[in-house]
């Protein structure tokens, strides 16, 4: 039985000393509240993405998680999608997208391009990172009703 406790006891703490790594913060005024979620990763994986395989168009999916601990929450969440790519006054998001997660995508406030519009203030690219940060703003619907979402991201994505 000690033997038990002993494990257990080993198992709860090194589950409490795993942390994520953050990558990044989504801040926005959420139905009347400001509230940060973090874009988060455990030895390089992560439900935020980014994609150059096309080489003149970077795509970037931000999973804003509520909690800097999380790494892939379905509740709470704030998903943030769009293409950049070169535009006549330089880089440009293009293929916007927002979602706010009550409970995985079969309960959730959506927006598609023609609702979200987000700017970027900076796009760096290195050899090993790409650094984006911008401002958004959408205008999701559920059930039939619409709410308004302003908020800012900051995020640097290593790259492989």
């Amino acid at each position: 039985m000690k033997r038990i406790a002993m494990v257990f006891a080993a198992f709860v703490l090194g589950a409490g000393a795993v942390r994520a790594e953050t990558w990044g913060t989504i801040t926005a005024n959420w139905q009347g509240e400001e509230q940060t979620w973090f874009i988060t990763a455990k030895d390089g994986e992560s439900q935020s993405s980014h994609d150059d395989s096309a080489k003149v168009i970077d795509g970037f999916t931000l999973w804003g998680n509520p909690r800097e601990t999380d790494l892939a929450a379905t509740g709470n969440t704030i998903v943030l999608s769009f293409y950049v790519m070169r535009g006549p006054r330089g880089k440009e998001a293009h293929g916007t997208d927002f979602y706010y997660l009550l409970s995985g995508f079969s309960d959730k406030w959506e927006a598609g391009e023609e609702d979200t519009e987000v700017s970027l203030e900076l796009f760096d690219k290195t050899d090993t990172t790409v650094h984006v940060r911008g401002t958004f703003e959408a205008s999701p619907m559920r059930e039939g009703e619409t709410t308004r979402v302003e908020g800012v991201f900051d995020v640097t994505f290593p790259l492989d």
